[in-house]
C-alpha cells in the first residue's frame, strides 16, 4: 500500500509544470525565470525519465526476496540484553554468583512468590544453574555465556 503512494507522490513531483510567460522585470530587478526554465547552473529534467537510485520507489520484492524468511531475533537475546546491566550490579560486564543468584530469585519469584532462596535446595539449584551457565568455569557468566546457557540446543 506504501508504494503506490510512494509512486503517486514521485509522479505528482516530477509533472511539468503548465507554460507560464516569464514575469516582466520591475525596475531595478532581473527578470524572472519563466516556471519550465531551469535555473542557471541547473539541468532540466524531463518528467519522463525514470527515477534512479535512491529516488526510485522501492518496487515489490523479487520472486527470490519474497521466499526468504524473516530473520527472527535470538529470543534468549531479549530478556538478556534487556535485564543484563541491571542485575551486573558492580558493572564489570560479568556476573558473579551473588549476582546471578538475585537475578535467578527475581525470575523464580515473578512465577512463584513463595520461593524462599535462603533454603537448602534453593541454594543447590542456584548453585546448579551457576555452573550451568558457566561454561568456561570462571566464577562469572558473561553475557555470551547467558545467552548460550538459555539458548535450547536441537538434539
Amino acid at each position: 500500500m506504501l508504494t503506490p503512494l510512494l509512486l503517486a507522490a514521485a509522479l505528482q513531483a516530477t509533472a511539468t509544470a503548465p507554460q507560464t510567460p516569464a514575469q516582466p522585470a520591475q525596475a531595478g530587478q532581473p527578470p524572472a525565470p519563466a516556471a519550465n526554465q531551469a535555473m542557471p547552473g541547473t539541468q532540466p529534467t524531463p518528467a519522463d525519465k525514470p527515477l534512479q537510485g535512491a529516488d526510485a520507489p522501492a518496487g515489490p520484492p523479487s520472486a527470490a526476496e519474497a521466499a526468504q524468511p524473516t530473520p527472527r531475533p535470538d529470543p534468549a537475546k531479549l530478556p538478556v540484553e534487556a535485564q543484563f546491566a541491571r542485575y551486573d550490579a558492580n558493572g564489570d560486564g560479568a556476573l558473579d554468583k551473588a549476582e546471578y543468584a538475585s537475578w535467578l530469585t527475581a525470575l523464580r519469584n515473578a512465577k512463584d512468590a513463595d520461593f524462599k532462596p535462603e533454603k537448602p535446595e534453593a541454594k543447590a539449584w542456584i548453585d546448579r544453574s551457576f555452573i550451568g551457565a558457566d561454561a568456561n568455569r570462571d566464577d562469572r557468566i558473561s553475557r555470551e555465556e547467558m545467552i548460550r546457557f538459555l539458548t535450547p540446543t536441537a538434539g
